[in-house]
């Protein structure tokens, strides 16, 4: 297993042990940016987390990103940082450093094109905190797939809720009904279940249904699976212990 270079929030999260490290991530969103950690079973990239921020560089992301394909991935390669610090309620740091690109920094077997650097040194500033999770290799598989539903207006995504290995990374741009969300309730994501049981991932154009609690309310929802932003299930296969 690589370990690459590079919620809800953990209780039980230890920052005095986690090692600084490049955590490298997938960037989603056009108007505002999201930023998903590439998790793996091993410390110190043994968390799930998803982070809004801004950067100064925003206006040639969006450019780029809007004269692509729908389904096109980017990512970002951060220089090494302890990337606890980030975490609520006491955040050590609101900022990293590194570089953007199109396509995947590393060039994984998933992702072979060359990517290309859209723009170096960007500082990124970290606006909120939307999921953080440690990954735990023996922890409990809900009985139906689980995913974050987050962003905001009328841009909205899906990020699988990861448990233990083996599992899958995977976010898509979704549209919902059933319910309108505020751009509160999705700060902090809402945590949607598939109704039917299913190990089966997401996939796009195939509507599904299922349900989330919010506050004291269950509701029904359909979700309607838009393109497929970044999947990754060879890098959760296993786990380093």
């Amino acid at each position: 297993m690589d370990p690459h270079a590079h919620a809800h929030h953990p209780a039980d999260a230890s920052p005095a042990q986690d090692k600084a490290a490049g955590h490298g991530m997938v960037v989603v969103g056009t108007d505002t940016v999201f930023f998903s950690h590439l998790p793996m079973f091993m410390s110190p990239h043994d968390y799930q987390v998803i982070l809004e921020g801004t950067f100064a560089q925003q206006a040639a992301y969006k450019a780029d990103r809007t004269h692509q394909p729908e389904g096109t991935v980017f990512t970002f390669n951060p220089a090494s940082f302890v990337l606890t610090d980030l975490f609520p309620p006491a955040p050590k740091r609101t900022q990293f450093r590194g570089d953007l690109f199109r396509g995947h920094f590393e060039s994984p077997a998933e992702f072979p094109d060359e990517p290309f650097r859209i723009a170096g040194g960007v500082n990124v500033d970290v606006t909120n905190v939307v999921y953080s999770q440690k990954l735990t290799p023996h922890a409990k598989r809900p009985d139906r797939l689980e995913y974050l539903l987050f962003g905001k207006g009328r841009e909205l995504f899906l990020a699988h809720l990861i448990t233990g290995p083996p599992d899958f990374d995977q976010i898509l741009a979704a549209k919902v009904t059933g319910r309108e969300f505020s751009d509160d309730e999705l700060r902090h994501g809402v945590r949607v279940q598939l109704t039917q049981s299913t190990t089966q991932r997401l996939e796009p154009g195939k509507p599904v249904s299922a349900t989330a609690q919010v506050g004291s309310q269950k509701v029904t929802l359909k979700i309607e699976p838009g393109a497929e932003l970044y999947f990754m299930e060879r890098e959760l296969k296993e786990a380093d212990e």
